[in-house]
């Protein structure tokens, strides 16, 4: 998306009296984020850029310097500073906080040394993201989720070497390479939203989520859940295996068409009609829906969405 770089009165940042949204996020370079929660509009940022190996003498961007934007209807204001290391961040980090006295409320986890970091820091938080090669090891995942209380989002897209068979406390979780997730850290979870990616979990593994849901014992917070698979196999024998002895109730009025993820994330469900419901005793029921489309050759993608409501009386 292009930036239109033009000149922005820069208003000062009332310190204190209002809530201030800190991010620390991670892309190719690495940035704070400060958004007031009464000007969605207006974003303060401060930019770390790496090391160039090489700078003309009469070059004008020369560390620090100022940027503004505007980015469709919203302001961008950045201070771009030189990439010295994790140490130089932290402490401006920690600086900000003390300063607006307000939280990180997201972050992302590049390296293992930032788990300490952040443990000590703040222990609770509203979103953190591990990212790709942050943790080598089950015992460092373990100290973070053992440790660290996120409150709303857990995404990671990191490629793990193990897995992982206890749950994981948050309220979303999002998890991109979702093979080293197993059943039995998903059916122990209290979340209430579940995005997995590339996951290992067979029709028969689908099968148990489903009934261990209608029984009532597991996955009692669950609002949605979606689970991206491939496989070889027909998609009807597939499909079959999945919703294997659960009677289909077809009554669809009511259904909401949406979901909200976290904050001001909503999710839109499929207008068609689900390829399956469930009840649970309680009232309440899982509407599941199915996409699947050819990747390659033989190898098919499923895409399945599981929905809970209850009908509107």
């Amino acid at each position: 998306m292009l930036l239109n770089q033009v000149d922005i009165r820069w208003n000062p940042i009332e310190i204190r009296r209002y809530p201030i949204y800190i991010r620390w996020l991670f892309g190719t370079e690495q940035e704070i984020r400060l958004k007031l929660s009464t000007d969605p509009g207006l974003e303060y940022i401060i930019h770390y850029r790496k090391k160039k190996k090489f700078i003309p003498i009469h070059c004008p961007w020369k560390y620090p310097y100022f940027q503004s934007y505007l980015l469709g209807p919203n302001a961008l204001h950045v201070l771009c500073l030189k990439d010295n290391g994790i140490e130089d961040m932290t402490q401006m980090m920690e600086h900000i906080c003390e300063v607006f006295r307000s939280p990180i409320c997201e972050m992302h986890i590049i390296e293992e040394s930032l788990i300490e970091w952040i443990i000590k820091f703040q222990p609770i938080i509203q979103h953190v993201c591990i990212r790709e090669n942050a943790i080598t090891s089950v015992e460092s995942l373990d100290r973070i989720l053992k440790n660290l209380k996120v409150t709303e989002r857990f995404w990671s897209n990191y490629n793990a070497c193990f897995q992982y068979k206890e749950p994981i406390p948050s309220r979303c979780i999002t998890i991109d390479n979702s093979y080293w997730l197993t059943l039995n850290s998903i059916l122990n979870g209290n979340n209430s939203i579940i995005f997995l990616y590339d996951s290992k979990l067979t029709p028969t593994d689908i099968n148990t989520i489903l009934k261990e849901w209608q029984l009532g014992f597991k996955l009692r917070n669950l609002e949605f859940m979606a689970i991206e698979v491939f496989t070889l196999l027909n998609i009807h024998r597939y499909s079959d295996e999945v919703l294997n002895n659960l009677p289909n109730i077809v009554e669809n009025n009511g259904r909401p068409m949406t979901v909200t993820i976290h904050d001001d994330d909503i999710y839109t469900l499929p207008q068609g009609p689900p390829v399956h419901n469930i009840t649970r005793s309680d009232g309440m029921i899982l509407s599941i829906f199915r996409h699947d489309d050819v990747i390659e050759g033989d190898k098919i993608r499923i895409f399945w969405e599981l929905q809970v409501w209850r009908q509107q009386t």
